[in-house]
């Protein structure tokens, strides 16, 4: 609070996307959604002084803008010239003097470089991929990042990054100050937790019984080739284990299992697209080993998810992977599939090395928390009112 009077905070949430799925409304751009999602959700429930209004182009159908949610919702009007504008702030510009708000804050990305200064803002950046892998996005969205990421961050009055890897990529570029810059780690959902295997869920999916699980959206980033080539030498081995990928599609996905070499994998390879949030838990759970071979992470949430629900992990040691796993994953060089597949052999076939990363997987996503990150973002709102 500013000299003792509750806080109004605006929180732009068109980066939580939806989608419907078996009947119900859910979140549908994993990582970036469910941050936004829990965050608010987190806020409202654990601080009963500040306000906090949801901003977005039109009404949004989650549960975070029913109810009470509705009273603070702000609807953006879906005009051409509003969508064209956004980035430059102009549907922003005196919606903090009409609401009276303290404080904007971005969760996606960039933003808040063209409002007005008294205006204060926070920006949340969950990597700089774009800057980094500018060919695994498209390229329209490359130029618009270089283009905004400079002058974004240096209007911001603060920046809040996921890892400790990404707010060193922004220091060593002169992207933002010390001072300017806070960590707050990610966390997995209540809903993670061991399951027991259900009868309805094997009738949806009918998944195999020894697999290795991926989650995350289907693009070239997250390296699913590896896995595939992994699962070759795998099964080279004796190893016939199958591999269920979940997620959705994304830029420039191509299928590996449509490439003649991938052949003789297709019995083993099973992608369900879309999977309803509620049905997560029973992946996670019934996967003989979590691989997540990404080449680049801000965080990496499914990591955290599927430590929560007790199986045994094998990640990529690039960027912040390493420090989100800790010591309850096994890293490998997310270029060299046979390193991948080594270690999940391991992750496999040694009994005590599983039990072992199944404890400390649930110690290490228990120290996380969405309350805990609703916290410190609180602190960080308010310690930019009161410099104001």
């Amino acid at each position: 609070m500013a000299g003792g009077a509750p806080l109004r905070i605006g929180i732009l949430t068109d980066g939580l996307e939806e989608r419907v799925t078996a009947g119900g409304v859910q979140i549908a751009n994993g990582g970036v959604g469910v941050y936004i999602y829990e965050l608010i959700a987190h806020l409202r429930r654990h601080d009963p002084v500040n306000q906090y209004f949801t901003v977005r182009f039109g009404r949004g159908r989650l549960d975070l803008y029913r109810g009470a949610g509705a009273r603070q919702h702000v609807a953006v009007p879906q005009t051409r010239f509003n969508q064209l504008t956004y980035r430059l702030d102009v549907p922003y510009r005196q919606l903090g003097r009409r609401l009276g708000l303290d404080l904007l804050h971005y969760p996606n990305q960039l933003g808040g470089a063209f409002l007005p200064r008294a205006q204060r803002r926070v920006v949340t950046l969950h990597d700089i991929t774009p800057l980094l892998y500018p060919e695994t996005h498209p390229r329209r969205r490359v130029y618009g990042y270089r283009l905004l990421i400079r002058r974004s961050l240096r209007a911001a009055d603060h920046v809040i990054v996921d890892a400790t890897h990404t707010a060193n990529d922004l220091l060593a570029r002169g992207l933002v100050t010390p001072e300017r810059l806070s960590v707050i780690p990610l966390a997995a959902a209540p809903r993670f937790a061991p399951v027991q295997p259900s009868a309805a869920f094997a009738a949806r999916y009918g998944p195999p019984a020894r697999f290795i699980l991926s989650v995350g959206v289907f693009e070239p980033r997250k390296n699913h080739a590896c896995l595939f080539e992994a699962l070759h030498l795998l099964h080279r081995r004796g190893e016939h284990v199958s591999l269920v990928l979940v997620g959705r599609d994304g830029w420039r996905w191509c299928d590996p299992l449509a490439e003649p070499r991938h052949a003789a994998l297709r019995p083993f390879v099973r992608l369900h697209r879309n999977v309803p949030d509620a049905d997560l838990p029973e992946f996670y759970a019934r996967a003989a080993v979590f691989a997540y071979p990404s080449f680049y992470e801000g965080f990496g949430l499914p990591l955290v998810e599927a430590m929560a629900c007790g199986t045994p992990v094998v990640a990529s040691r690039a960027a912040s992977l390493p420090e989100v796993a800790g010591d309850a994953a096994l890293l490998a060089d997310p270029h060299d599939p046979a390193d991948f597949a080594a270690h999940l052999h391991a992750a496999l076939r040694d009994g005590a090395l599983r039990a072992r990363l199944s404890a400390a997987g649930r110690r290490r996503s228990a120290a996380l928390s969405w309350r805990h990150t609703a916290e410190r973002t609180r602190a960080v709102y308010e310690q930019v009112c009161a410099r104001a």
